[in-house]
């Protein structure tokens, strides 16, 4: 068995009185998935308990942009070895301004991705890696 979960990573960048700050709250976990097993995917809902999940603070009632990596790579124990592809990264407020902090300046991301095919010959071990979200004013 193959064990798979995320750390994520966020920057923030602001040219507003009210710097906007980004938290990571949750990783992104793919479970724990076999070799041969399909492309695992985890949706960007708020109803699906893998997706990562970032607490967005900043102005009151502020449209924001979100922007995600398009790809990532995961390795065994994180160690660069036995890489496999993260890739169709999603988010719900969707990429792009479509974000909006509530009248107290705060709103959720979930972000979901796409664990490519297990290889038959993958090595099973814990496997990590780390992407970067932005989101700006």
């Amino acid at each position: 068995m193959i064990k798979f979960i995320l750390m994520c990573f966020a920057i923030s960048l602001n040219s507003l009185a009210i710097p906007i700050s980004i938290v990571n709250t949750q990783d992104l976990n793919f479970g724990t998935l076999a070799q041969g097993d399909a492309p695992k995917v985890v949706r960007p809902l708020k109803s699906d308990s893998n997706n990562a999940r970032f607490d967005v603070a900043g102005d009151s009632n502020t449209v924001y942009t979100i922007i995600l990596p398009s790809s990532m790579t995961i390795t065994r124990f994180g160690a660069g070895s036995f890489p496999l592809q993260v890739t169709n990264f999603d988010s719900r407020p969707a990429a792009g301004a479509n974000g909006k902090l509530d009248k107290k300046g705060k709103d959720t991301i979930f972000v979901g991705a796409t664990l490519e095919q297990i290889p038959v010959n993958q090595p099973g071990g814990g496997y990590s890696g780390s992407f970067i979200i932005d989101v700006i004013y």
